[in-house]
C-alpha cells in the first residue's frame, strides 16, 4: 500500500467548533480527506475560545489531523505593515512565519493547501520546492461595493480606493506562487484569474452533507416562521439580519400579522441582540442549527456583501426549506434558477411580498424546496468537492 501523502492545511482559524461557512468548508473537507491523506493543520485560535479550541484539538475533532499547530491571533494590526490590506494585516504575524518554517522542516509535507485571502501571505514561509494549492473562499476584497469587511463595504469602499489597490497588489505578489487554485464560485474564479500563473482554476463550491439535514421526525413547519442563520461577527451576515429585521420584516407583518422572524446562528453582535423584540427572536450561539431549519416555513437570505456560494442557503435546501434570496446569493450558486430552486427577492418591498407568497402558498413552498433539495444533492455534495480536491492534489504532485 502506498504511503499517505502529507498535506499541510493552513487556515485563518482552527475549524472547530464550526462557527462560520469557511470553517465548515475546511472541517468537512479535512474529515473526508483524512481517510487517504496524512493531514497537518496550522491556524490561529479564536479569541475567547482559546482554551476550548486547544481542548478540542486533543479530542475527536483533532483526530482528523496527524498534528495540529496553532498560535493566538495577533493583536489587531499590532504588527501590520503599511502596505498590507486590512484582513492580511489582521492575520499578519512574524511568529507565524517562523512557526511555519519550523513545521515544514519537521514534517516535510508533500503539499501545502492555503485557505483564505488573508493567509496567502504565508506562501513566503514555505520552501520554494513545496507545491502549494490555494482555495479562494471570498474574492469580494477586489470589489469595494461588495467587500465583506465593514470598514470598506458599500459606499465606504468607493472612498477607500487605497484598500482596493492594496488588495490587488497583495494578490499580484502572492497568488503567482500557487501551483493550483480552487474557488468557491464562478465569480470568484473570474476575479482572481488575472493574478495567477496557472491557467487552471478548479470549482470546489461550498457544499453540504445532504443526509445530515433530513428531519427524522418530519414535524409540520410553523406557519409564518421566517429564518435567517449566520455567524454574526461576519459583516455580511450582520448587515443582512439588520435589513431583514428593520426593513423587510415590518412590511411582511403588514401582510401576515402573525409572521415570526428567527435570527439564529453564532455570536450575535450587540446590534443583532438589540433586534430581539415582538415577533423577532435572537437565539444566541447554537450547537445545532438544524431544529430551526426543520421548524421554519421560509428561509430569507437578503445578503448584499461578500461573494461565493452561501452555505446557509445550501443547508436550507438540504433541510427542505424554501428560500427567498437576493441577487448576490443567486450569482454565487451555479445553476440556481429563479422560480425553480429558489425565489429572487428584489427590493425590500418585493422581498417581503415574495416571503408572504411562499408563506400563504404551502404547495409552492413544497414544490420549490423539493426541487432545491435534489439540486443540492446533485451539485453541492461535499463528497464531490473532496473528490475534486483529491484530483487537484494528484495533478499538482504528479
Amino acid at each position: 500500500m502506498r504511503p499517505k501523502k502529507k498535506i499541510l492545511l493552513i487556515t485563518t482559524r482552527l475549524p472547530f467548533p464550526v462557527l462560520s461557512g469557511g470553517e465548515k468548508w475546511a472541517h468537512n473537507l479535512a474529515k473526508l480527506l483524512s481517510a487517504d491523506h496524512e493531514l497537518y493543520l496550522f491556524g490561529f485560535l479564536t479569541r475567547g475560545l482559546e482554551k476550548y479550541q486547544a481542548a478540542l484539538a486533543l479530542g475527536p475533532d483533532g483526530d482528523i489531523f496527524k498534528k495540529i499547530y496553532y498560535l493566538n491571533r495577533p493583536d489587531d494590526r499590532a504588527e501590520r505593515g503599511a502596505a498590507l490590506p486590512i484582513l492580511p494585516g489582521i492575520y499578519h504575524s512574524e511568529e507565524a512565519f517562523k512557526v511555519l518554517r519550523a513545521i515544514t522542516d519537521e514534517i516535510k509535507p508533500d503539499l501545502a493547501h492555503i485557505l483564505f485571502f488573508e493567509m496567502a501571505q504565508y506562501e513566503m514561509a514555505l520552501p520554494a520546492s513545496l507545491p502549494i494549492v490555494y482555495t479562494e473562499i471570498d474574492s469580494s476584497c477586489f470589489y469595494p461595493w461588495k467587500y465583506f469587511m465593514r470598514e470598506t463595504a458599500g459606499l465606504k469602499g468607493y472612498f477607500n480606493i487605497r484598500e482596493l489597490c492594496r488588495a490587488r497588489k497583495y494578490a499580484a505578489q502572492h497568488y503567482r506562487r500557487f501551483d493550483a487554485v480552487t474557488s468557491i464560485s464562478d465569480p470568484d474564479s473570474r476575479s482572481i484569474a488575472g493574478f495567477l500563473k496557472t491557467p487552471k482554476i478548479y470549482y470546489t463550491p461550498n457544499a453540504v452533507m445532504i443526509d445530515e439535514f433530513s428531519d427524522p421526525e418530519k414535524k409540520p413547519r410553523k406557519y409564518g416562521q421566517v429564518l435567517f442563520t449566520g455567524h454574526y461577527p461576519h459583516f455580511p451576515n450582520e448587515d443582512a439580519a439588520i435589513k431583514l429585521a428593520t426593513r423587510i420584516f415590518p412590511l411582511l407583518t403588514k401582510m401576515i400579522p402573525e409572521a415570526e422572524l428567527i435570527l439564529a446562528g453564532s455570536f450575535p453582535t450587540e446590534k443583532i441582540r438589540r433586534l430581539a423584540g415582538p415577533g423577532i427572536t435572537v437565539t444566541g450561539t447554537l450547537s445545532d442549527i438544524r431544529p430551526w431549519l426543520w421548524s421554519a416555513q421560509v428561509f430569507a437570505a437578503p445578503l448584499y456583501y461578500g461573494m461565493g456560494t452561501k452555505g446557509k442557503v445550501l443547508e436550507a435546501f438540504a433541510a427542505g426549506l424554501p428560500v427567498v434570496a437576493s441577487r448576490n446569493v443567486f450569482e454565487g450558486i451555479r445553476g440556481a434558477v429563479n422560480g425553480e430552486t429558489m425565489l429572487l427577492g428584489g427590493d425590500y418591498g418585493a422581498f417581503a411580498s415574495t416571503l408572504a407568497a411562499l408563506i400563504k402558498d404551502r404547495r409552492l413552498g413544497k414544490t420549490i424546496s423539493g426541487r432545491a433539495r435534489v439540486f443540492a444533492a446533485d451539485n453541492f455534495s461535499f463528497k464531490n468537492v473532496a473528490a475534486t480536491v483529491r484530483q487537484v492534489y494528484r495533478e499538482t504532485l504528479g
